[in-house]
């Protein structure tokens, strides 16, 4: 076996700015980072050799011919109570050096570097659990208050060792170490929808989910990325607050004011893929005039009015833009720009950090050649150092399922337009629908009407759900209750359903890369959870249009409606309820299949249109030509509209024009039954392959 290796590394004395347990931080290194972009169409031809990014080296190897350097032989090191920021001008390689230190998005590029924690090689699985990574975009599922989202956090982050009560404390602590105890049951607030959080607050909120578990290593990629000077100075002074708990915390930032500057503790500081500086914040002016650009005294007034509330302004310093400017390449003036980078450089390789950086970057190198560092296999000792679980989940899967259930359960009934708005635009499409076909009689001219209530029916449960909403003149057009029906339960349900799913798809992603829950949990909650919405709104529509339009009334008066009894009215539930999941498992598969919210509303309309088509009512399954014939076997339009016929015209009329048979009757319900299931399959595993294809 591979001994892994302890480097010991020349290392400067590490600036002290708080009493840290030596056991429980790590020094995060990073040497010799190089990464190479390529076109997309070559990541198709790619091979990649299995190894891991965070173990010590990686090589994505391609054959791609068309390559842009990003990286160029990138070295630095974080020390463990202090606050590192990764600063430079747009292109500097801020996001993809965070990348490559995270080992995420790394699928159009190709890498290799070393990468060490407290000087030991370590794997992908042990470095997740060590770290959290606070992304720029802040995904939370609105619904929940700040309280809710952190418990749900912790049952499924914290681990077995964990009781509740500890867990709720742990909680409790956390939000008011994030300054978040005057919004704790506010809710989170969605983007244009329900009122919640500020910007400030959700970023916090960011930070309080992954400071859960306790993480040695933060990584926080533009955190102050849409908010103004106070926003982004509490902000920042969070991150202080957990550096000064122990945490190496390194952080991307583009401008930061000048009172966001002074809180960093160390800089590194990139132009056009290198490192110019690394070292003490307070000391990167000395090394700039140094270098012969002393940063001129100015003023920032907008910034202090914002953060000071309209206190008068005192000249002072912002470095960071004076620092940002000087790394920048200008258009027009390139040759001038690279060549101030090229002294900047220069003089910080000279310097005793810039030295002993490079000291550090050829011990690495001796000993990846002498082969002493290990290959992605962990030693015994390093399981000891890092205490990383076996398992990649905390919670079991039962706890998962539960508390994505409960999630998702709350989410429904406090999301309007899953609940309240869906009630209520399934009642009035049923009064419609009812009102115009009131207490219909049976006689020979009313029996394409009474057809057309069947297949309306069918028709209706699944696009109600799919469009946000069916004009009446396409109900008023509509000839018959039964062919209504069958519409109504279909539409008023399918095209609702996909941009609900679509709009939860980036939170899912985000939280099972970080390893919370499993996929299967995830979509065996959710669709249980919502399984009892799907079946409470048909049954409510069947319901309404059974009585208005006279279908009850025969259970008292012969005259009117369609059904005889209540047996045939509550197998017309079974059948649009069964409908209306069958819709909603395809919304769910082209949902997962393409992923955006546009595209899939395109393509949603190509599997459902020719179903509907060919769903007995327009025309006859015998008068189908034989090559579509195979469409007529796939449509569940088809076997919802059959099962309603039969079951209406059972013992009053034979229909040999339908081309039905009676004895079809519960083979159409089996039907229904196991197309639901299988495309709810097919939904979980287009979600499955999003989620592998990803990783």
């Amino acid at each position: 076996m591979p001994v892994v290796l302890s480097l010991s590394l020349v290392m400067p004395p590490r600036p002290t700015s708080v009493n840290v347990d030596e056991w429980n931080t790590k020094k995060l290194e990073w040497y010799h980072i190089y990464v190479k972009a390529r076109a997309p169409y070559e990541c198709r031809r790619s091979t990649k050799k299995k190894s891991n990014l965070l173990k010590n080296e990686w090589m994505i190897r391609t054959h791609s011919i068309s390559v842009k350097e990003i990286l160029h032989d990138v070295s630095g090191i974080a020390y463990p109570g202090r606050l590192m920021a990764i600063m430079g001008s747009s292109g500097a390689g801020k996001t993809t050096l965070l990348n490559m230190l995270t080992q995420r998005n790394l699928a159009n590029v190709d890498a290799s570097g070393v990468v060490l924690v407290n000087g030991e090689s370590i794997s992908r699985k042990c470095m997740r659990h060590l770290s959290a990574y606070v992304q720029q975009d802040d995904c939370f599922i609105g619904t929940m208050t700040v309280r809710e989202h952190l418990l749900f956090s912790a049952k499924l982050r914290m681990g077995k060792e964990f009781t509740d009560k500890q867990r709720l404390k742990k909680v409790e602590d956390v939000i008011i170490e994030m300054g978040l105890s005057a919004c704790a049951s506010t809710v989170i607030g969605t983007p244009n929808g329900l009122k919640g959080l500020s910007g400030g607050e959700k970023k916090r909120l960011s930070f309080a989910s992954e400071v859960l578990t306790s993480p040695a290593i933060i990584f926080c990629d533009e955190p102050t990325s849409g908010l103004d000077s106070f926003m982004s100075l509490q902000v920042v002074n969070a991150m202080k607050c957990l550096a000064k708990l122990g945490m190496t915390v390194i952080t991307t930032i583009h401008q930061p004011s000048s009172q966001v500057f002074t809180l960093f503790d160390d800089l590194c500081l990139m132009a056009c893929g290198r490192v110019v500086y690394q070292g003490p914040a307070d000391k990167a002016l000395n090394h700039w005039r140094e270098c012969g650009f002393p940063c001129p005294h100015f003023y920032n007034p907008a910034d202090y009015i914002i953060s000071t509330c309209g206190f008068p302004c005192p000249h002072f310093y912002n470095p960071a833009d004076y620092i940002i400017s000087t790394l920048a390449v200008a258009e027009g003036k390139r040759a001038e720009c690279i060549s101030r980078i090229a002294k900047i450089r220069g003089e910080f390789e000279k310097s005793e950090y810039g030295r002993m950086l490079n000291a550090n970057a050829t011990l690495v190198s001796v000993a990846k050649t002498n082969r002493n560092l290990d290959n992605g296999r962990l030693h015994d000792k390093c399981r000891g150092i890092f205490q990383w679980r076996k398992t990649r989940y905390a919670a079991s899967w039962w706890t998962q399922f539960r508390c994505i259930f409960h999630r998702s359960t709350l989410t429904i009934i406090r999301e309007p337009i899953l609940l309240r708005v869906r009630f209520i635009q399934i009642t009035i499409a049923a009064l419609i629908c009812s009102v115009v076909f009131f207490q219909t009689h049976i006689k020979a001219s009313t029996v394409l009407t009474i057809n057309g209530i069947l297949f309306n029916a069918v028709r209706d449960v699944n696009f109600m759900f799919q469009f946000p909403c069916v004009p009446a003149s396409t109900v008023l057009t509509i000839n018959g209750i039964l062919f209504n029906a069958v519409r109504d339960v279909n539409f008023m349900f399918q095209f609702p359903c996909v941009p609900a799913i679509t709009r939860e798809l980036p939170i899912f992603l985000r939280e099972n890369a970080n390893g919370i829950y499993r996929v299967d949990a995830y979509f065996l909650a959710k669709t249980s959870a919502e399984f009892p919405l799907y079946v409470a709104l048909p049954l409510l529509y069947t319901t309404v249009v059974y009585w208005l339009s006279g279908k009850f009334c025969s259970m008292f008066f012969k005259d009117f409606g369609l059904l005889p009894n209540v047996f045939n009215y509550l197998f017309a539930s079974l059948t649009t309820i069964l409908i209306t999941n069958v819709a909603i498992s395809i919304a769910y598969a082209v949902a997962c299949i393409f992923g955006e919210t546009t595209i899939a509303m395109t393509y949603l309309p190509v599997f459902v249109v020719p179903m509907l088509a060919f769903g007995g009512f327009f025309i006859n399954a015998n008068s189908i030509p034989s090559y579509f014939k195979w469409l007529s076997y796939l449509s569940y339009f088809r076997y919802g509209f059959e099962a309603l016929a039969i079951n209406e015209w059972s013992g009053v009329r034979h229909i040999p024009e339908l081309d039905f048979s009676e004895s079809s009757l519960w083979l159409n319900i089996a039907i229904l039954f196991a197309m639901c299931i299988v495309i709810r399959f097919i939904a979980f595993i287009a979600l499955f392959l999003r989620v592998s294809l990803r990783k």
